[in-house]
């Protein structure tokens, strides 16, 4: 009896094993279930016994069994995916939160005291530079500006009646008819009016100053925040509040700060008018381009950072102040180096591997050294020459000089992914994330 449930069992272990290589067993099968049976029942030992039963396995074994395996059935020809490796361009890039500021902020106060009699705007609204914000009353002011005109036109009246006054003191004191005395003073009053008329010159340009003050105008282009002071409000100088704020949104600033050993990075940068990528998260991420235009002269003691910021043109205005952003920052642009799909590099005990698919269809392990990871795309560099052919799917059932068949071949070799994408740097890579190349030959899934 124990015998029996020993036998089934082995049984169950064949058959296990029999349908987990079934593609490579397949043509043996009939000759191992023969060999296990006899060595399960005891019948090897018995001689005729085992004569019989491999007669009795011969004669009902089909004639694939009875003879060797052609090569078109061999087993070790795995189906795999293949790709081919290219030159491309690698971008270095830095990433790092940002913040988006505007270009330049104006809180609008009064100059002088004053009642609102006209708001030329509304709430959000953009507005150029020169445009009129606000205008206070300037009844006041125009009045004692026609009193100052009025006061300089007395002065020149006065001025030239004392001229002719002191010319006729010059003539009389020749002729000895005028006291050195009485001409003196007719040149002084000449003097005085003259004074006095250059004080009514510039107290009348200080009431005109005045009556420009009373309106209130745009310093620069930008977007209006929330008002403070409405129609009919009267606004002093000495208040705290801004009547209302202007946000300079086109272009806009967007700040970002980095460690402090990629300052040399970010000078380098900065002296070659660097590209950025500004992406706002989201169900659907914005993307923006900038230019790096600001580098701070020191580092922050605090947290060991240099601050950077990135001009955008933003001319949809799709970035907004305060708003959360992601800087991917281009460094460097390294030339020509070997890209496959990053499915094709795999790690091994002597590093990371790829196999390479030679021309007779054999594959071959093959060290590389990998530089970074950019989306789905591998970059290296050395190992690996352009133009060959590497396996993307499939590693695991080959054995170095192994023939493969070709699987889902198809062209593109791993496009890379989109700005903002996670990048994956090798030992002592740099950081960062970048839109890659696409690169030329065949791919599959990895």
């Amino acid at each position: 009896m124990a015998k029996g449930i020993w036998i089934l069992v082995g049984f169950a272990a064949a058959g296990t094993a029999a349908f987990a290589y079934r593609d490579q067993l397949g043509p043996y099968t009939p000759q191992l279930l023969a060999s296990f049976i006899n060595s399960a029942t005891g019948a090897e030992d018995k001689g005729a016994g085992a004569v019989k039963t491999g007669e009795a396995s011969s004669a009902k074994a089909p004639k694939s069994a009875q003879a060797p395996p052609s090569k078109k059935g061999a087993p070790g020809a795995a189906p795999v995916t293949i790709a081919t490796s290219a030159l491309a361009d690698m971008p270095v890039i830095l990433s790092a939160p940002g913040t988006v500021e505007p270009l330049a902020t104006v809180a609008i106060k009064p100059r002088v005291d004053g009642q609102v009699i006209e708001v030329g705007f509304k709430e959000g609204d953009q507005v150029a530079a020169g445009a009129v914000l606000y205008r206070l009353d300037d009844r006041l002011v125009r009045a004692q500006i026609r009193q100052a005109e009025a006061q300089i036109a007395k002065d020149e009246a006065l001025l030239k009646d004392a001229m002719s006054i002191s010319e006729r003191r010059e003539t009389l004191l020749l002729k000895k008819y005028a006291s050195e005395a009485s001409t003196e003073t007719a040149r002084q009053n000449v003097e005085v009016l003259k004074a006095s008329i250059t004080a009514g010159q510039a107290l009348l340009e200080g009431q005109r100053t005045q009556l420009d003050y009373l309106v209130i105008r745009a310093p620069i282009t930008g977007r209006t925040g929330s008002i403070t002071a409405r129609l009919g409000a009267f606004v002093r100088s000495a208040d705290p509040a801004s009547l209302v704020t202007i946000n300079q949104t086109k272009p806009i600033a967007v700040a970002f700060a980095l460690p402090q050993v990629a300052l040399q990075q970010v000078k380098d940068a900065m002296a070659t008018n660097a590209e950025a990528v500004v992406t706002v998260a989201g169900p659907k991420p914005i993307v923006a381009k900038g230019l790096l235009r600001f580098v701070d002269n020191q580092i922050d003691k605090t947290t060991g950072t240099v601050t950077g910021k990135v001009v955008v043109e933003n001319a949809d205005e799709v970035l907004w102040p305060g708003q959360a952003v992601k800087i991917d920052l281009t460094v460097e642009t390294r030339r020509n180096m070997v890209t496959v799909p990053a499915s094709a590099v795999m790690p091994a005990q002597q590093g990371m591997i790829v196999w390479v698919l030679g021309s007779d269809n054999k594959v071959s392990v093959r060290p590389v050294v990998q530089d970074r990871v950019i989306g789905q795309v591998a970059y290296l560099t050395s190992g690996l020459n352009a133009n060959e052919r590497v396996i993307t799917d499939g590693q695991l059932r080959l054995v170095p000089g192994a023939p493969v068949t070709i699987r889902g071949e198809s062209q593109g070799g791993g496009g890379g992914g989109r700005p903002g994408g996670a990048s994956q740097p090798a030992a002592g890579g740099g950081v960062g994330q970048a839109p890659a190349k696409a690169m030329s030959g065949t791919s599959g899934g990895g």
